[in-house]
């Protein structure tokens, strides 16, 4: 849903120009540094237009006025010049007390001595006044002979200074002991005009570059008065290259046209903002100062989107190539062994494709071809080379392009072998597009391909049923495909179909899949990944099937007991992110680190998913940026601080929709909604998980991680009864299916919520049939709940707190009796390192006051305010059983009534009434 509040607040504030000046802090400081040092001469900023330089010097001349320093302003641009050609238009003094020369003295002093040295050409002729009243209103108000203020001019635009007033300028720095702060665009000429305006030594010329991806996230976040997601700040940094000027112009008309939006509390931007027409217009002022010859050389790269550099020096030449790189219009980046050339600014391809009629369009394709082939980059059966030819209207056959678009998928460049498909006639080229198509996220678009023009091939079928299923969530429509399959022989691609529905509809695949490719281990047959070697299947899978396989074996060797080994798969290479399939790498990608946070190690973890997350946003995919984002925020809810995870699973929320395969939408769903309840949103939290509810169609096992995310949420927001019930019989049920490591999980709630020694021998017997030292460490948490050692438990809080794992450090010190001032001083510790928060349910050790699990749920129906005959209907016992029972647990509680139980429960104040 698309939130409009403030959408016009916002486009108010970027169309008054009130933006901040944000990450130049470190500028200032140089600049101010600088200045102090620079008696006598001064400081050139230089930079790009729009970069802040103006902005950056106004703030530095407003923090020497603060500090007692006379400032004089000017600009010297070519829209302020009058018909004398002067090239100040103003000066203002800054600072001047009462009876000191006024700034309109000052400007017609210098305007009159300009055009004088105008008229005669003579640099003697500038007026001898003006240094005088300039010293004049330095020393005004200097008590006792005492040094006179310090005076900088700040000239804005230097370069475009004509010869006299560089004269004058000159001349008031010399005889005036007058500072220069100026700016001028990056390039200009040292020499000339701008010579004659130093003083005593030479300038300091400082570059202004443009603003960091962290700066502007954070800028938009404030302009904005939101969060914005990553993705789309990375590419509003990577289409601007930060610059300040750009980047307001850009979010400007993504808000006037309503692209640039606030979904789910984030701020984001659906579709290519490069792409815009208006967009266009900004950047052909940058365009026009382009050579013919530049300018040819650029449609070659924006053509291509990336260009050997030999081919491109062999069309343009390589001093064009160099000069072009030189002025950053293109970036060379080393690869395979050569350079290769790609546009620097996104913006201006996007404009340079949109000015290329056909015509011409085929002609810079045909010269692209013939440079190919007499430089021999690329090779003639390098899927771009094929592109080429086809692009010029060469005569290409149909199976060379067919054979071109595969290699292009193969290799991890679908949208390359879209294009490609696109020439190839009849179903082939429709399957390959097909198959393109869902490597880039489009599921439907794919499938419709497919359906119509796959046939009954097994890999047809196979990717069919997971597109169907992961893609598209239509499970019932992926097993009529797979059972419409003729013959009894299964492919490999099938049996990897198979497993991937047999993991989250609890269907049992007919045979195990085949190893992987590169891999010695086939998928894990048992819940140890020991089960027998399967046949070793004929050819190699489909690439994006193959993409799935890697997924799916992750997946089931992390929640069939297996965390340990799946991480060490991925570490040590039989596990690889997939290349081909965006979604399915982000997949695994969140896999392989779930799978590091469930082997004990959170510390690589955390570091993993930064890296991987900045993988995601640089690949500009959007599927996988949210599917890895949520992960990052699950690392921090292990790492004790849902504060700190909230901002990356909103985002990774606000990101998802139909390009985000259909389990991680659920796993996604579930973690936001834990974590909004850990915060004390339970209402919030309640609903989420009701809308992920609707979501699943049929009975899929996926509703099994909804079950699982209820335990967590009732726990959070004080329902302990039920959520230590739900606990106990999902815990029987996981373990008694082999799936283990949920089943770990849910044990660990259930002892964590009610200690006991058959919860705890449980816990430990379950543990022991995984691989995962951290579940060893639950187990042992446990018994130590179960024998109130406090000594054991401190051990243990700080065994979690070596991990990484804060919260669960936190919880075994605050469980256990004892210790002292040393212990309360630690567990204050812990609360800080957890951002403040603490876990919200204290053990439940058994006692003569203690509640049974009966009482304890009666009371919390009670608290939230369902009456006697709610309660019974609700517990399918009757009025007379609630009373009495409500009756036993006032009494062990030492109250007397309802109103009285929100004292001493631990429910969440919005969680009343709901759930």
């Amino acid at each position: 849903m698309i939130d409009g509040s403030g959408a016009f607040d916002a486009l108010g504030a970027v169309a008054g120009g009130g933006w901040p000046t944000a990450g130049r802090e470190e500028e200032v400081r140089e600049i101010l540094a600088a200045l102090a040092m620079s008696p006598g001469s001064g400081v050139l900023l230089t930079g790009e237009p729009g970069v802040g330089k103006t902005r950056l010097a106004d703030l530095v001349l407003d923090l020497s006025a603060a500090t007692g320093t006379l400032i004089i302003r000017g600009a010297a641009t070519e829209a302020t010049r009058d018909i004398s050609g002067v090239g100040i238009a103003a000066l203002r003094v800054f600072g001047g007390s009462t009876g000191s020369p006024s700034g309109l003295s000052v400007v017609s002093g210098l305007l009159a001595g300009a055009r004088d040295g105008a008229r005669d050409g003579a640099r003697d002729d500038a007026p001898r006044g003006v240094p005088g009243d300039v010293h004049d209103a330095a020393t005004e108000g200097a008590e006792g002979g005492g040094p006179a203020r310090r005076i900088v001019l700040g000239i804005d635009d230097v370069d475009q200074l004509d010869a006299a007033s560089a004269a004058v300028v000159g001349d008031l720095v010399r005889t005036g002991d007058v500072t220069l702060l100026l700016t001028a665009r990056s390039g200009a000429p040292l020499d000339g005009p701008l010579a004659r305006v130093c003083g005593r030594g030479p300038l300091v010329v400082l570059p202004v570059a443009n603003l960091s991806r962290a700066v502007v996230l954070h800028l938009l976040a404030d302009v904005l008065e939101g969060p914005v997601d990553g993705l789309t700040a990375d590419v509003l940094w990577r289409i601007t290259r930060g610059n300040p000027l750009l980047l307001r112009r850009v979010v400007g008309i993504g808000l006037e046209t309503g692209d640039l939006a606030r979904s789910r509390e984030v701020w984001s931007w659906r579709g290519s903002p490069g792409g815009h027409p208006r967009l266009h217009e900004l950047v052909a002022a940058d365009l026009a100062t382009l050579g013919a010859g530049e300018t040819r050389a650029l449609e070659y790269v924006a053509l291509t989107g990336s260009l050997p550099r030999a081919t491109a020096e062999h069309l343009a030449g390589p001093a064009i190539v160099g000069e072009l790189a030189h002025r950053a219009v293109i970036t060379l980046t080393p690869r395979g062994g050569t350079d290769e050339v790609t546009m620097s600014h996104p913006l201006h391809r996007q404009a340079l494709l949109a000015g290329i009629g056909p015509l011409r369009r085929r002609q810079r394709y045909r010269e692209l071809v013939a440079a190919a082939g007499e430089v021999g980059v690329p090779d003639p059966g390098d899927p771009a080379a094929v592109l080429w030819r086809l692009e010029a209207d060469l005569d290409v056959p149909a199976s060379q392009a067919l054979v071109a678009g595969g290699r292009a998928l193969a290799s991890g460049d679908p949208v390359l072998a879209e294009s490609l498909a696109r020439h190839v006639p009849g179903a082939p080229g429709a399957v390959l597009r097909g198959q393109a198509l869902i490597a880039q996220g489009r599921a439907a678009d794919g499938e419709r391909l497919l359906a119509d023009h796959g046939g009954g091939t097994a890999e047809t079928v196979a990717l069919r049923s997971l597109n169907l299923f992961w893609g598209l969530s239509r499970p019932d429509d992926a097993h009529e495909t797979m059972a419409r399959h003729p013959g009894t022989e299964r492919s490999a691609d099938l049996r990897v179909a198979e497993l991937g529905l047999a993991l989250f509809t609890r269907a049992t695949p007919a045979t195990e899949p085949t190893p992987l490719a590169g891999t010695a281990a086939p998928l894990a047959g048992t819940a140890s990944g020991t089960g027998p070697p399967t046949t070793p299947a004929r050819g190699p899978l489909n690439p994006l099937v193959a993409d799935a396989a890697t997924v799916l074996r992750a997946y089931r060797l992390t929640f069939r007991g297996r965390p340990a080994r799946a991480a060490e798969d991925f570490d040590r290479g039989p596990l690889r992110l997939p290349a081909r399939w965006p979604a399915m790498r982000g997949s695994a990608a969140a896999c392989h680190v779930h799978a590091l946070v469930l082997a004990g190690r959170l510390r690589e973890a955390l570091l993993l998913v930064d890296t991987y997350y900045e993988e995601a946003v640089r690949r500009a995919e959007p599927s996988e940026v949210a599917i890895v984002g949520h992960v990052r925020g699950h690392c921090r809810l292990w790492a004790g601080s849902p504060r700190r995870a909230l901002a990356p699973l909103r985002e990774a929320r606000a990101l998802v929709d139909e390009h985000v395969p259909f389990p991680m939408r659920v796993f996604i769903g579930c973690e936001y909604a834990v974590c909004v309840a850990a915060l004390g949103r339970s209402q919030e939290a309640f609903q989420e998980l009701d809308r992920l509810r609707e979501l699943i169609p049929g009975d899929l096992g996926l509703r099994d991680r909804l079950e699982f995310s209820r335990i967590r949420l009732l726990a959070h927001s004080g329902r302990l009864a039920h959520a230590t019930d739900l606990a106990n019989r999902l815990a029987d049920r996981y373990l008694r299916d082999s799936r283990l490591t949920t089943g770990v999980e849910c044990a660990y709630y259930h002892v964590r919520l009610r200690p006991s020694s058959r919860a705890a021998a449980r816990l430990r017997e379950a543990a022991g049939a995984c691989d995962s030292p951290l579940f060893e460490l639950f187990a042992d948490h446990a018994e130590a709940l179960t024998a109130r050692d406090g000594a054991v438990l401190r051990g243990i809080a700080d065994r979690f707190a070596e991990l990484g794992y804060l919260g669960l450090a936190l919880e075994a010190a605050s469980a256990a009796p004892g210790g002292g001032h040393a212990a309360r001083r630690h567990l204050d510790d812990l609360v800080e390192r957890c951002d403040g928060h603490r876990p919200p349910w204290p053990p439940s050790f058994a006692g003569s006051t203690a509640l049974t699990s009966r009482e304890r749920e009666m009371c919390e129906l009670a608290a939230a305010g369902l009456s006697d005959s709610a309660i019974a209907a609700n517990l399918g016992v009757s009025v007379r059983t609630v009373t009495n029972l409500l009756g036993r647990a006032y009494h062990k509680l030492g109250v007397h009534s309802r109103r009285q139980l929100g004292a001493v429960l631990p429910l969440s104040p919005d969680r009343k009434g709901g759930g």
